[in-house]
Order: structure tokens, then sequence, then C-alpha cells
């Protein structure tokens, strides 16, 4: 539970006795806990490396009971760290090795938590993360301006929110909580507040999260270390049938939080 809303969520145990590290699993806009089965191969990926996971469904997505209206990017992040607390309270889990890893919108969650004050995490992974100022993320969304300044005046209206239809045919109910706190949002802007290791992922064919978005990660927070993916789109083998292209995908984050937290 995170205050009234009720959070899906899933955790995977390694083999054998604790406590162990862990890494809270951010998905991507709309995509849901279980991202077509990637994340759970992923989540697979790191229990062989001795890793616990838990990754949630955020408000409209998956088995979440709460309507779409209820997502921002405020609404993640607490449903992102009440995931948190929920595994340290339950789960043989040590709080000084902790990791947070975040795909497309879930990498706009993981950068803002990062560079929060209480940030309680020592290495942070992103999969072709969301880190462009707000403004441009929403261009990106509604494909143009005119677009977008319609479906913001729709969110302005008594309604309180616009009816959107993503790229992918999924239909959603964006609020004007949701998009006043993304148009605020510039996830890049405070990252030095961040002190740990950090590993961006991208692919060659992402026309989503372009390889400058993902440079620019790199070039904010030049501790950082980026691994380019051949032959994936945004997708990254989670909705194709790509097996060499998630085989890298998964290997590259189960190194990193290995390294970085056992």
């Amino acid at each position: 539970m995170n205050g009234e809303r009720a959070v899906p969520a899933t955790v995977v145990v390694p083999d054998g006795a604790g406590p162990f590290p862990a890494v809270v699993m951010n998905h991507g806009h709309g995509g849901g806990r279980q991202e077509g089965g990637g994340f759970a191969r992923l989540a697979d990926a790191l229990a062989k490396v001795g890793i616990v996971t838990i990754r949630m469904d955020f408000a409209g997505t998956g088995d979440s009971k709460a309507p779409w209206t209820d997502q921002s990017l405020s609404s993640m992040i607490s449903d992102s760290n009440a995931s948190l607390a929920h595994l340290l309270a339950n789960y043989p889990v040590d709080p000084d090795r902790l990791g947070i890893l975040g795909y497309s919108m879930g990498g706009r969650v993981a950068l803002t938590i990062a560079q929060s004050a209480d940030n309680p995490y020592n290495a942070v992974g992103l999969l072709a993360p969301s880190a462009n100022p707000g403004k441009s993320l929403l261009l990106l969304l509604a494909g143009s301006e005119a677009e977008y300044e319609r479906l913001y005046a729709e969110a302005k209206s008594d309604k309180g929110y616009a009816d959107y239809t993503t790229q992918y045919g999924q239909k959603q109910q964006l609020s004007l909580m949701w998009f006043d706190e993304m148009l605020a949002s510039s996830p890049l802007d405070g990252i030095g507040a961040y002190k740990g290791p950090m590993l961006v992922v991208h692919g060659d064919k992402d026309v989503t999260i372009l390889p400058a978005e993902n440079e620019a990660v790199i070039s904010a927070y030049p501790k950082g270390s980026i691994v380019l993916i051949p032959n994936a789109d945004h997708g990254y083998g989670f909705y194709s049938d790509q097996p060499e292209v998630s085989a890298l995908v998964e290997s590259s984050f189960a190194d990193f939080f290995s390294a970085n937290l056992n």
C-alpha cells in the first residue's frame, strides 16, 4: 500500500541466504511492471547474480486499479519509494546496497529520485531514459506543437484531463497535474547531487529516445558509463523476438549492479 493506493508489485528473491542487495525497477510510460516479459527476464538475470528486485505498476498500468488520472511524476516517484519501503520491511535486503533502474519514463523517475536529498541508492541503471526537459518530452509524445497545445488545453478544461492515444494504440487519460509536473521536470539539471556509479544503456535503432538524449546524460554526469546495443529499437527485445538484444540488455545491467552492489 502507498497511502490509500494499492500498488501491484512483483518481488524476485535469489536463492540462498540474505541479506541481499536490491534493485527497484521502474517501467516506461504505460508499460507496466512486466514490459512485455522483458522486466521479468531482467529480474531473473539480476537474481542470478544475487540481487533482489521489486517492480511495480504505476497508476493506470498493468494490474493497477488506480485510474490513469492518478498518474503523475510525483505519484510514480511515490509508488517507487513505497515499493522500496515494502522491500526493506519484508525481505532480507541490505539497506546499504541499493540500486534503482529506470526504463524510458522510468528513467526520468530514477534520475529524479537519485538527485533527491534523501536518495538511498548506491547505483543507478538507465535504459533509454527520458531525460530531456519536460516540454521536449511532451512535444515528443504529442508529435507536434499544435497537438501538444490541444492536449494541454483539454487537460486545463473543466474535464481535468486529456484523452491521449499512444503510438502503440494505448488510450490514456493524462491529468493536468501530469502535464504540469512533466513541464516542470528537467532531470539533468540537478544530477550532480548524485555521487555514485551510473550506467546508460541505449540502442542504435531507437528513434523514440535518440542517441543524443542518452549521450546528454553522460555529458551531465561524466562519471557515468554508456553501452550501445546493436539493432535495438525502443522495445529492447521486450516486445520483439530479439534474443541477442535481450541478452545484452540483461547482461549489461546484471554486470553493472553486481559490480557495484555485491
